[in-house]
């Protein structure tokens, strides 16, 4: 037998170790290691592929750090860098160029540029179950739709409500609402807003207000978070009958978070405004929420809404309890 060159397996060693310190590797919060090739990092989820399997799914909340020695394009901060990753001894971090660095503030993104929009949404229909003991038919349809770039956050939602008692119209009513947030830091936001709200009866009231303020942002990456925002609005009131124009502070919390690999998601969206006029001392506004995924794309919804209005001449509060059918997309 020939006797092996040793310069050839010199050469072979170097590959294999060169091969597998090329490979990315998760570092996870139970001692478990798993190496491979990192296929993408969103807001819920990092994916590897490793050579001796498929490819694994790794929630967020698992990661103690991982690195990879390939440069990618990675949302830092919502801006998008070409950079190198190492693992850190810190429970949450990784070395960003030799940086510690929050695992929370990383996405993987296939994004080129900062001003690449995605755009996402969801289409509703639900049936309603009020908390009175009329025997009452309703029809409930919303959309919400978002388009956003790493800076710029559009979000349009339209709900459509339709109520019958006795074959008599009891409730016909549209509904608008435009955000327009500018991310400013990864916690930082100047929000805009518009409302709109017709109740389409014998006698047509119409109700619009705009506003602008400030808000920070939690915690949350992508679809988690909590926000809270600080808005001055003026509204206008029309109908047949007069028109009036008030101005009101409100503040705003947005919170929304996924559980279970995204299968159940919670959400509520509270609003509290306090009018410039001494007749009225606030007006709210309660969404509670919870969303269970039948597929990847159609879920089962259950809301809760909370309308109240407290003035100097009387009180008046409204409760509906929605039960739906969407699609996401």
């Amino acid at each position: 037998m020939p006797n092996p060159n040793p310069k050839l397996c010199m050469a072979m060693l170097l590959t294999g170790l060169s091969g597998q310190s090329l490979a990315d590797s998760v570092l996870l919060r139970n001692g478990d290691k798993i190496t491979g090739e990192i296929k993408s990092f969103d807001e819920e989820h990092l994916v590897i592929k490793p050579s001796y399997s498929p490819k694994i799914s790794i929630e967020r909340s698992a990661i103690k750090s991982f690195e990879t020695n390939h440069n990618q394009h990675w949302s830092i901060n919502r801006t998008l860098q070409n950079v190198s990753i190492r693992s850190s001894d810190l429970d949450g971090f990784v070395l960003v160029n030799n940086r510690q660095t929050p695992i929370s503030e990383l996405v993987y993104s296939d994004r080129k540029s900062d001003s690449e929009w995605r755009y996402s949404g969801s289409v509703e229909a639900a049936i309603d179950v009020t908390s009175n003991t009329k025997n009452t038919q309703k029809l409930h349809a919303k959309s919400d739709l978002t388009a956003e770039t790493l800076q710029w956050r559009h979000n349009l939602k339209n709900e459509v409500r339709y109520e019958t008692e006795d074959k008599t119209t009891k409730r016909n009513t549209l509904e608008a609402h435009y955000s327009l947030d500018y991310l400013i830091s990864e916690h930082w936001l100047l929000r805009q807003e518009d409302y709109f709200h017709e109740d389409r009866l014998d006698t047509s009231i119409r109700n619009y207000y705009a506003a602008l303020g400030p808000g920070y942002r939690f915690w949350g990456v992508g679809r988690d978070k909590l926000d809270f925002v600080v808005t001055y609005n003026h509204f206008w009131i029309d109908s047949q009958i007069f028109t009036y124009q008030l101005n009101a502070w409100a503040t705003t919390i947005n919170y929304k978070q996924y559980w279970f690999d995204g299968v159940l998601e919670t959400y509520a969206d509270l609003q509290i405004a306090f009018p410039d006029t001494p007749t009225i001392d606030y007006i709210s506004d309660v969404t509670l929420g919870l969303k269970y995924l039948l597929t990847q794309q159609i879920y089962l919804s259950f809301k809760y809404d909370i309308s109240e209005t407290m003035s100097s001449v009387r009180h008046t509060q409204n409760t509906t309890y929605n039960l739906g059918l969407g699609v996401n997309f």
